[in-house]
């Protein structure tokens, strides 16, 4: 079998050791091994956010959008909640509160822009919030929105802070802490590199004093459901509200003690280097990259925008050539733009090959780039 690279905005490249710490026919959730398993992986998660111990980690099934969902747990009827969009995942966090008995606002950016910290204090100075849900990397754009910024501006004017960091934990510095964030969520088939199945987030002790039988959350996802079985895996006991991913947990573990090995700070810097060495391919080529401002590029996705070939094209021949890329889901530039994911376990020989495959691909497609160059400037950016 020919091995296929996968440069995806998620699901990305599973490393092989974790993919193994699943294969376990015989343990379940009430096991020693599995509650070692989610204690451990409990106690990182709040390093993974930057958050100590005043904060309440959780891991529940599903993935990004269930943890996203889950923030419905800290609201009440009749609140207040303002969306910062700087896309379509940023446009989720409305489509979800609009499920519920909740006043909802929407500041949106135009594709590849982000709203703009002095928006978002605008906004709250003139309205009374609940909750500002944002977005740190916005996965459809790759456009990173300036958290520590934004929140240092309207911390003393709203309740509480959400930040959708799916795309961003684990790639990005994150410090829910330093950044008085209230909740910090991310999915398990990003950065951290462990297949789907689970969404984790941290709440301030802000956040979990709103956790109450007045919220508006359903019965899965509501928080407070939850949150004893996490105390309780957390300090070793076993405990159960409903069934958790027990064989992803056994990966999630193995990928946040890989990471753990690594550091996180190098971590990161792996993923600055990954991405710079992408960008510079793709500009050397001579494509243009979504995000507009060098500020607001982001660790783990790029958008790139074409010229003349069409985008679905563009990823069917790059399949044929070992490569697989995402497409693009911003309806304002369908068919204009695909994504190269880079996150997880990614390392700049992923990078060479990446561009290698789309100078040859682009130029068969028709779109006038420079053959050669991408693979030259990536060479020497890491030279």
């Amino acid at each position: 079998m020919t091995r296929k690279l996968l440069m995806h905005v998620g699901p990305v490249t599973i490393d092989y050791d974790v993919l193994v710490a699943g294969l376990r026919g015989d343990t379940g959730f009430t096991s020693q091994e599995f509650i070692d398993a989610m204690s451990f992986s409990l106690k990182y998660l709040r390093r993974l956010m930057g958050a100590d111990e005043t904060y309440q980690p959780f891991i529940i099934p599903g993935g990004g959008t269930s943890a996203m969902e889950s923030v419905a747990s800290v609201l009440r009827r009749g609140d207040k909640v303002l969306v910062v969009s700087n896309g379509v995942f940023g446009d989720r966090w409305k489509a979800i509160f609009n499920r519920y008995p909740v006043a909802v606002d929407i500041i949106k950016a135009n594709p590849g822009e982000y709203v703009k910290p002095e928006e978002v204090e605008e906004k709250v100075s003139e309205e009374k919030y609940t909750l500002v849900a944002m977005t740190h990397v916005e996965t459809s754009t790759g456009v990173r929105e300036p958290i520590q910024e934004v929140t240092k501006r309207i911390r003393d004017k709203v309740e509480l802070i959400a930040v959708d960091g799916v795309s961003s934990v684990g790639a990005e510095t994150v410090k829910a802490k330093d950044y008085q964030v209230d909740i910090y969520l991310t999915a398990s088939q990003k950065a951290i590199g462990v297949p789907p199945g689970a969404g984790l987030l941290v709440l301030s002790e802000r956040a979990v004093s709103r956790l109450s039988d007045e919220s508006v959350a359903g019965y899965y996802l509501n928080l407070k459901n939850w949150i004893d079985v996490m105390r309780n895996l957390e300090e070793g006991k076993g405990s159960y509200f409903a069934t958790l991913p027990v064989h992803l947990i056994f990966m999630l573990s193995k990928a946040f003690e890989l990471m753990e090995k690594e550091g996180l700070e190098n971590r990161i810097k792996r993923h600055e280097k990954v991405a710079k060495g992408i960008r510079a391919g793709i500009e050397s080529m001579g494509l243009d990259i979504v995000a507009k401002r060098p500020e607001a590029y982001s660790n783990t996705v790029t958008g790139v925008l074409l010229k003349k070939a069409n985008a679905g094209d563009v990823l069917r021949e790059v399949i044929s050539e070992g490569l697989e890329l995402a497409p693009g889901v911003h309806p304002a530039l369908a068919g204009k733009y695909f994504r190269i994911g880079h996150m997880g376990w990614v390392n700049p020989n992923d990078v060479i090959t990446t561009i290698a495959v789309l100078e040859r691909v682009l130029k068969r497609l028709g779109e006038p780039v420079n053959v050669g160059e991408g693979v030259r400037a990536v060479q020497l950016t890491y030279s």
